[in-house]
C-alpha cells in the first residue's frame, strides 16, 4: 500500500517540474522590473476587458511560502481573476477609510492671584538681579500671562516697569529703559503714563527721532483722552480751573468799578449827616458799612452786591450791564460745580470696582469676593454681573462665568458684550453647537469684528473635531474672518496659524469686549460728592441762603440794581466831571447847572471867556492834565499787573473782562497745575499741561496791554 502511494506522489511531480520549467528566466538575460501584485478582487470585481491579463501569485496560507509559480490566465468579457463569470449586479467594494484623526485637545487654565504675583515676583528677582537675558524672558512671561488672563490693561505692572524703567535711565543704561518701557507700553497699552515716559526716553535718548516721540505723545494723549479714568479727572480739573478764574475775575472786576467810582458814593454820603461831620469821619463810617458782608460771611455776592449798590449810580450803563451778568452768574456756579463732579467722578465708586475687576489685575480676588456676595443677595445689576462672568471666563473658571453671564443676559438679552462672552464660555465647555447659533445670530443683527473673527475659530475648531465631514465649513472660517477683517484690518488671518497644532490654549482663543462706556458712566455718578461739593461753593459764594433762593437771588438783587441806577439824576447823585474829574452835584456845587457835564470850575474856564483871571486858568488846566495823568497811569498799573482791568478802569469794561478772565485763566491753570481730581496714576506730564497755557499767557498779555496803550493815545 506504501509502496503504490509513493508510486502516485512520483508521477504527480513529473508534470509539474516539466511545468515549471516552462516560464524559468534566462539567467543571462537583463533583469525585469517586476510588477506589483494586482488587488485580489475575490470575485466581487469589475468586469476586466478583453485582452487583459492578471498576474496570480497562490501563497501558503500559513508561512506565506510560495507553492507554485505564477500562472497566466487569460481574461476574457465579465470574468474575474479566476476566469469565472461574474454577476452583472455586483459592485466593486470601497476600500475602507483610514483611520480617524484626533482633534488637538482644547486646553483651558485656571489663573488666580498667587500665580500672577508668582510671575510678577519672578520678574522682579529678575531686574533686580542685573541679568538681561534672565529679565528678558521674565518680562516675556509677564506679557503671555497679561494674554492669558484677557486683560485688556495690568496697570500695576505697568506702572511697576515704569519704575524699573527710570532707574535703569538713572543708571545710564537708556536703552534698557526703553526697552523696559516699551513693554510697559504693551502691558498697559490704554495707560497713558506708559507713552509719555516713553516719550521722554525717545526724546533723550535720540531728539533728532521726531516721529518716534511724537508718535507715543499722540498715544498718550489718545489714551487719555479714551479712558473714563484719566478723562473724567482731566474735564474735573478744567472745569474747575474755568470756575475759578471766572469768580477770581467777577471779584477784581467790581473791585476795580468800586476802586474808578467809589469816591463818588463818599461824596455823596458825606450829605447824609451834618455838616459838622469830617469827611473822613464819613468815609470811614461808609467803608465800614460797605464791609458788613465781610465781616459776617455772607458769602462772595452779598459782597459784591454791596459794592454795586454803592456805585450803581456812578457807572456808565455798559458798566452796569457787566455788573448784572457777573455778579447774577455767581448764584449758579455751585449748580455747575456740582453737576461737573457728580458728571465726572469715577474714584471710590462703583465703577472703579468694575474697572478693576474686568481688567483682571492681581490683587482683586477679594473685591470679587464682595461683588459674589452682593450678586448672591440679589443687590447687583447687569454691569455687575456681566464684569463678574467676565472675569470667571479670563480667569478659566468656566461655571461660574456661564452662570454669571446667563444671569446678565437675562436682565438684558441683546447686549453684544454679554452674548460674546457666554458664546465664548460655550466654545471652551466644547459646546461648539451653542456657541456657533449664538454668533450667528449675533451676526445676522449686530456684526462685530470681535463676533466675526469668534464665529470663523468656531468653524476653524468644528473641521477639526468633527473631521472631514464639515470640510466645507472652512470656507465659513475663511469668509466671516474676511468681513472681520474688513471692520479690524489688524486681525490675523487663518493662514498665520496652524490647523493642526499639538494643542490649544483655549483661554485667550477667543476674544471678548468689555463692558460698555455707557453702563461704567451709570455708575459713577458722585451724587453724595456733588451734594457736599454744592453746598460748599454756595456758601462760600452766596452765603447760608436755601438751596431755591441761592440760584437766583445774586440775580434778582442785580437786576433791581441796576434799575436803581437810573433813579441817580432823579435823586441829584453826584455825576463826574468829564475835563478834571471832580464830582459834579448841586449839594455840593448848587451853581452847577442841571445836566451840565462838567463842575463850575470847569465851565467858567473853559466854556465861558474872561470869567477867570489867567493865573486861575492855567492853575485849572495843571488840575486837568494831573488828573489825566494819574488816570492814565493808573490803568497802566492795572493792566500791567491784571490784563483788561487797565481797560476796564478807563472805560472799556467789556473788553477788560475779557482780557482779565484768560489772563486769570492762565494763572490758574499755572497755579493748578498738578490737577484738583488725582487719577489713580499719572495723567498729563507738567510740561505738556503748560505748554498751552503759556501760549495763553503770551498771548493775552501782549495784545491786551497793546490794546491799552492805542486807547490810551
Amino acid at each position: 500500500m506504501r509502496l503504490f502511494a509513493c508510486f502516485l506522489a512520483f508521477a504527480w511531480l513529473i508534470p509539474t517540474a516539466s511545468f515549471a520549467q516552462v516560464d524559468l528566466v534566462d539567467p543571462d538575460a537583463a533583469p525585469k522590473k517586476k510588477a506589483p501584485p494586482p488587488p485580489v478582487d475575490e470575485g466581487l470585481g469589475e468586469p476586466d476587458q478583453p485582452g487583459q491579463t492578471d498576474t496570480v501569485v497562490e501563497d501558503d496560507p500559513e508561512d506565506g511560502t510560495l507553492v507554485a509559480p505564477p500562472t497566466v490566465v487569460k481574461k476574457g468579457p465579465g470574468k474575474g481573476p479566476n476566469g469565472k463569470e461574474l454577476p452583472k449586479d455586483v459592485k466593486k467594494e470601497a476600500p475602507p477609510p483610514p483611520p480617524k484623526k484626533e482633534p488637538p485637545p482644547m486646553v483651558v487654565k485656571t489663573i488666580s492671584d498667587s500665580d500672577l504675583n508668582a510671575v510678577w515676583l519672578k520678574w522682579r528677582d529678575a531686574n533686580a538681579s542685573k541679568n538681561a537675558a534672565a529679565e528678558q524672558a521674565a518680562r516675556k512671561e509677564l506679557l503671555a500671562t497679561r494674554s492669558l488672563i484677557g486683560s485688556s490693561n495690568m496697570d500695576l505692572w505697568a506702572v511697576g516697569l515704569l519704575r524699573a524703567a527710570e532707574a535703569w535711565e538713572a543708571a545710564g543704561d537708556s536703552g534698557a529703559a526703553v526697552e523696559i518701557a516699551v513693554s510697559a507700553s504693551e502691558l498697559a497699552p490704554e495707560l497713558p503714563a506708559t507713552w509719555f515716559l516713553l516719550t521722554r526716553l525717545y526724546f533723550s535718548a535720540d531728539p533728532s527721532g521726531i516721529p518716534r516721540y511724537v508718535g507715543s505723545l499722540q498715544k498718550g494723549l489718545a489714551a487719555e483722552l479714551s479712558d473714563s479714568r484719566y478723562l473724567r479727572p482731566l474735564v474735573a480739573d478744567f472745569a474747575a480751573i474755568l470756575l475759578i478764574a471766572f469768580i477770581a475775575t467777577v471779584i477784581v472786576v467790581m473791585l476795580v468799578l468800586l476802586l474808578r467810582r467809589g469816591y463818588y458814593f463818599l461824596y455823596d454820603f458825606h450829605f447824609f449827616f451834618p455838616r459838622a461831620a469830617a469827611r473822613w469821619q464819613t468815609s470811614a463810617l461808609a467803608i465800614l458799612l460797605l464791609s458788613l458782608p465781610i465781616v459776617f460771611r455772607m458769602g462772595v455776592a452779598p459782597t459784591l452786591l454791596a459794592f454795586f449798590a454803592a456805585i450803581t449810580m456812578y457807572l456808565t450803563l455798559r458798566e452796569r450791564v457787566l455788573a448784572v451778568v457777573l455778579i447774577g452768574s455767581l448764584g449758579f456756579v455751585p449748580v455747575i460745580g456740582g453737576l461737573v463732579v457728580e458728571h465726572t467722578a469715577f474714584a471710590d465708586s462703583a465703577a472703579e470696582d468694575l474697572y478693576r475687576i474686568e481688567r483682571g489685575g492681581p490683587g482683586i480676588e477679594p473685591l470679587v469676593q464682595r461683588y459674589e456676595k452682593l450678586a448672591a443677595e440679589d443687590k447687583v445689576g447687569f454691569a455687575e454681573r456681566y464684569v463678574l462672568g467676565h472675569f470667571y471666563l479670563n480667569r478659566g473658571h468656566l461655571e461660574q462665568a456661564v452662570a454669571h453671564l446667563k444671569s446678565a443676559l437675562g436682565l438684558r438679552p441683546d447686549d453684544v458684550p454679554g452674548r460674546i462672552a457666554l458664546s465664548k464660555a460655550f466654545f471652551l465647555q466644547g459646546d461648539l453647537e451653542n456657541s456657533r447659533s449664538i454668533l450667528e445670530a449675533l451676526k445676522a443683527s449686530s456684526p462685530t469684528s470681535v463676533g466675526l473673527l469668534n464665529l470663523s475659530r468656531v468653524y476653524q475648531r468644528r473641521v477639526q473635531v468633527y473631521g472631514d465631514a464639515n470640510a466645507g465649513e472652512i470656507d465659513k472660517a475663511n469668509s466671516n474672518l474676511m468681513e472681520a477683517r474688513q471692520l479690524d484690518p489688524t486681525l490675523p488671518t487663518i493662514a498665520s496659524e496652524d490647523p493642526f497644532p499639538k494643542e490649544i490654549l483655549g483661554n485667550d482663543r477667543l476674544k471678548s469686549l468689555p463692558l460698555a462706556q455707557s453702563d461704567l458712566v451709570a455708575l459713577s455718578k458722585g451724587e453724595v460728592a456733588a451734594r457736599r461739593v454744592r453746598s460748599q461753593l454756595s456758601q462760600m459764594l452766596v452765603g447760608d441762603v436755601p438751596a431755591t433762593v441761592a440760584l437766583l437771588y445774586p440775580l434778582v438783587v442785580a437786576f433791581a440794581l441796576l434799575g436803581f441806577g437810573f433813579l441817580g439824576k432823579a435823586l441829584e447823585a453826584a455825576k463826574v466831571c468829564n475835563r478834571c474829574g471832580r464830582p459834579v452835584s448841586r449839594r455840593g456845587d448848587p451853581d452847577v447847572s442841571a445836566g451840565s457835564p462838567m463842575c463850575t470850575q470847569c465851565v467858567n474856564v473853559f466854556a465861558k471867556k474872561n470869567v477867570v483871571a489867567p493865573s486861575v486858568k492855567v492853575r485849572k488846566q495843571l488840575e486837568v492834565a494831573r488828573y489825566e495823568s494819574q488816570m492814565e497811569r493808573a490803568s497802566t498799573i492795572l493792566g500791567v499787573l491784571w490784563s483788561g482791568m487797565g481797560h476796564v478802569f478807563s472805560g472799556a469794561p467789556v473788553r477788560g473782562a475779557v482780557y482779565g478772565y484768560l489772563f486769570v485763566l492762565a494763572i490758574t491753570g499755572a497755579v493748578l497745575r498738578a490737577g484738583v481730581v488725582r487719577p489713580p496714576f499719572e495723567t498729563l506730564p507738567i510740561g505738556v499741561r503748560l505748554v498751552p497755557l503759556a501760549l495763553l499767557f503770551f498771548t493775552v498779555y501782549p495784545v491786551s496791554l497793546l490794546r491799552l496803550r492805542r486807547r490810551q493815545s
